[in-house]
């Protein structure tokens, strides 16, 4: 009898988590159709090819990182969240107090051994749906696949809407790019970062396009804003300044108070105030500061990498001259780094190949880069390239580990894939009544 009772409760377990994940998955797909009948696209195979690539990224990340590589933050930070549920289910009002102390002092949280404030921010998020989902790992993936989805969807239609044959650049950069859907699909900081900067963005585009924002808009934006500031702080600031300079740049176009000829220097001047602002946003952004917090995160990743998988600088110090002597290479390793045969394991090897494509479209791009733009479209351009330059730069900077990097760099690089695809003459001869 006792064996008998053993294999009961085992039988009874997977049966409970069985039906647990369909039910998840079943309110998964209720509301990927709810907003596909708002949006007008139940009948797009486009949305649904998205959602099903979201749903299968998530779970690969999860896959390769259980069975491929040892070491990974993805099943860290759900192992941690479930030590958080499982403090919730026992005492759910001193965990909901937990929940809402973004303070310095969170020694309620010494059940957890990571104290570092962005992954204590992260895990509390997972933990919601650890709670919810029974610390099932693939249903909180799925539902993490599913606002980045949902996110980058509504930057695609947003764009789609307001700029002319744009679908097909879109929707590669934004919902079909491998290594951007692959690192913005699991349990990472990037997916609900990068959900963040998808929204504020098509938010962005629709102000400047002179768009009414709900009020239930103005939600999102407060929660976008937490998600990217408390995630990825420095995606935030350099986003941050680069729509308030647009949207200067654009107060003063409207109101005749600078010369065409002279927008990019306009942009340059009010670029620059506004990072002297934000300088005094966080600590690690004030000048005094910033550059050796870039320099020791940089030796940080040397220390710990294999000399093959690095991007080497050029004598790399905490001064000016030697980030803008080292930002060219910085921006070229970030963004083609690893090459074909420099990658190292399979992941390496994915993005070496599609780095390889990445060049071919660049350089397709360069002689149509002046036929991008006129109007107002001249403000997002210098917007984009403005994002894309300072991040790429600081990122690759920081973070010379070109594993890491892959993944980091998808902050910026949805962005620089869609510029480079607009309006590109080898897409168009591909795709010519779409692009």
């Amino acid at each position: 009898m006792p064996e008998l009772y053993h294999w009961y409760r085992i039988i009874k377990a997977i049966v409970v988590k069985v039906v647990l994940l369909l039910m998840h998955l079943a309110i998964i797909l209720f509301i990927a159709y709810r907003m596909a009948k708002k949006w007008n696209a139940t009948s797009r195979r486009v949305y649904w090819a998205a959602f099903a690539c979201r749903l299968a990224a998530g779970a690969s990340l999860g896959l390769i990182y259980l069975y491929y590589y040892s070491a990974n933050d993805t099943w860290n930070f759900f192992e941690e969240s479930t030590k958080l549920s499982t403090f919730g289910r026992n005492d759910f009002v001193t965990y909901l107090k937990m929940m809402f102390d973004f303070g310095e002092d969170q020694s309620a949280l010494s059940i957890l051994p990571n104290h570092d404030l962005r992954s204590l921010f992260f895990v509390k998020v997972i933990s919601v749906f650890a709670l919810v989902s029974g610390d099932n790992y693939w249903i909180i993936t799925a539902y993490f696949s599913l606002a980045s989805f949902l996110t980058s969807w509504y930057l695609f239609r947003t764009i789609e809407n307001n700029f002319p044959k744009a679908s097909t650049s879109a929707g590669i950069a934004f919902l079909f790019f491998p290594s951007v859907v692959f690192w913005s699909s699991g349990i990472e900081k990037e997916t609900l970062a990068l959900c963040g900067i998808y929204y504020l963005s098509a938010v962005f585009i629709r102000l400047l396009k002179q768009r009414k924002i709900k009020w239930v808009e103005g939600l999102g934006i407060l929660a976008s804003v937490a998600l990217v500031w408390n995630l990825k702080y420095y995606w935030a600031a350099v986003f941050f300044i680069t729509v308030f300079t647009a949207i200067a740049v654009w107060i003063l176009q409207q109101k005749k108070l600078w010369l065409s000829s002279r927008l990019l220097l306009t942009w340059i001047i009010v670029f620059i105030g506004a990072a002297v602002v934000a300088s005094f946003s966080h600590p690690n952004f004030c000048f005094t500061t910033f550059l050796n917090v870039l320099v020791t995160n940089h030796d940080d990743f040397v220390r710990i990498s294999d000399g093959k998988n690095l991007i080497h600088y050029y004598h790399l110090t905490a001064t000016w001259q030697s980030v803008f002597i080292n930002s060219p290479w910085a921006i070229v390793s970030g963004v083609l780094r690893p090459v074909v045969g420099e990658g190292q394991g399979m992941l390496g090897l994915v993005a070496s190949v599609e780095n390889g494509v990445l060049l071919l479209l660049l350089l397709t791009a360069i002689p149509s880069l002046r036929n991008k733009a006129d109007g107002t479209n001249k403000i997002f351009l210098l917007a984009v390239l403005s994002y894309v330059l300072v991040l790429g730069v600081f990122l690759a900077l920081s973070t010379p580990n070109l594993g890491s990097l892959s993944r980091y760099r998808i902050g910026f690089l949805p962005f620089l894939i869609f510029l480079i695809i607009y309006k590109n003459p080898l897409i168009q001869r591909l795709w010519p009544t779409r692009v």
